[in-house]
């Protein structure tokens, strides 16, 4: 199982730090979030991590339609790939903090959809339609791979359709990982496409620790986020249990998105225990515990076909967590 990790960019010091350890460590790639009111700048912060690494692939995770220009962030990933040999990728989505902080909704399918085709177009043929209007990207052509971070039914189709590769978040049971693949299948064949050769990242909050209830306590902020993107507009086909459709919605209308996944804040952590959701959230998006509580559930996430896995870990020490998560369970 190849493991990616997730970095939500704090000072460059303090990330560079962190990449040299995903990399020593053993992870096979680093995505970096991009969330602009919370964290860093992500192709700035992208530059330091593939500054301080020579092998492992890096990109953001996730930009969106709305907030950056697509010749403008096909211009970013390009400036990097040329510069470190092609060790990027681009993540793409709807947008979810980056956007609720500005007061702003997820793009809609269609745009994301026409997104992902005007990137492609500037990256590898230097011109692309965006919105009515032509922009070109002058200086170059090659092909950076593609990933669309999807959910929900409509979304994992366009990812078939469209993506070179599928960061999928809408869970980690065995109903939501066999109708995910399912969909993107569909929305490859549709467009004449392999499913085969389309590559499967699947989202996993994570935390280990010696006191595994200290680790389901400490990933709450985590499932909290993962519980309101995930969510988002509307239940249908996502294989929410009865009795779980009331207390999601009242997590999605109470979450305060300027305290989006962060370990140290309370607000939105509490929620996942008032309403009732911890062990329903941690069965769906996490793997959390002790490290050999951790090792036994990745045994069941491969039994799934599960591949490839791209792990956000929101915890108060995260060279800890790098360290432990690769000495205890990667190589345990």
């Amino acid at each position: 199982m190849k493991q990616g990790l997730v970095l939500t960019p704090p000072d460059p010091a303090t990330l560079a730090e962190w990449a040299r350890l995903a990399e020593t460590h053993g992870f096979g790639a680093i995505w970096v979030t991009d969330s602009q009111s919370l964290y860093r700048e992500v192709f700035a912060s992208l530059g330091v991590c593939l500054g301080q690494t020579s092998r492992i692939v890096c990109g953001p995770c996730v930009i969106n339609p709305l907030t950056r220009h697509p010749a403008v962030a096909a211009s970013a990933i390009a400036t990097l790939s040329e510069a470190h040999g092609g060790r990027v990728v681009l993540g793409v989505g709807s947008g979810d903090s980056a956007v609720l902080n500005l007061g702003l909704g997820p793009a809609k399918v269609a745009e994301v959809r026409e997104y992902i085709l005007a990137l492609r177009g500037l990256l590898e043929e230097g011109e692309a339609e965006w919105r009515g209007r032509r922009c070109i990207l002058t200086w170059f052509r090659r092909r950076v791979p593609l990933y669309l971070a999807a959910e929900g039914p409509r979304m994992l189709r366009l990812a078939g359709e469209v993506a070179d590769g599928v960061i999928v978040g809408s869970g980690l049971v065995p109903e939501m990982v066999r109708d995910s693949r399912r969909l993107i299948e569909e929305g490859a064949r549709a467009a004449g496409r392999d499913p085969g050769e389309i590559d499967l990242w699947w989202m996993v909050k994570v935390h280990v620790h010696p006191d595994g209830e200290r680790a389901r306590e400490e990933i709450r902020a985590g499932i909290a986020g993962s519980a309101h993107h995930v969510f988002n507009f509307t239940l249908v086909g996502k294989h929410v249990p009865a009795g779980m459709e009331e207390p999601i919605l009242k997590l999605r209308r109470r979450y305060v998105f300027s305290e989006h996944a962060m370990a140290q804040k309370e607000t939105n952590a509490a929620l996942v225990d008032e309403l009732g959701l911890r062990d329903f959230l941690l069965d769906r998006f996490a793997v959390a515990g002790t490290p050999e509580e951790c090792r036994a559930r990745l045994g069941e996430l491969e039994a799934m076909g599960i591949e490839n896995i791209r792990l956000t870990a929101h915890v108060p020490d995260r060279p800890a967590f790098i360290r432990l998560w690769s000495e205890k369970v990667m190589g345990g």
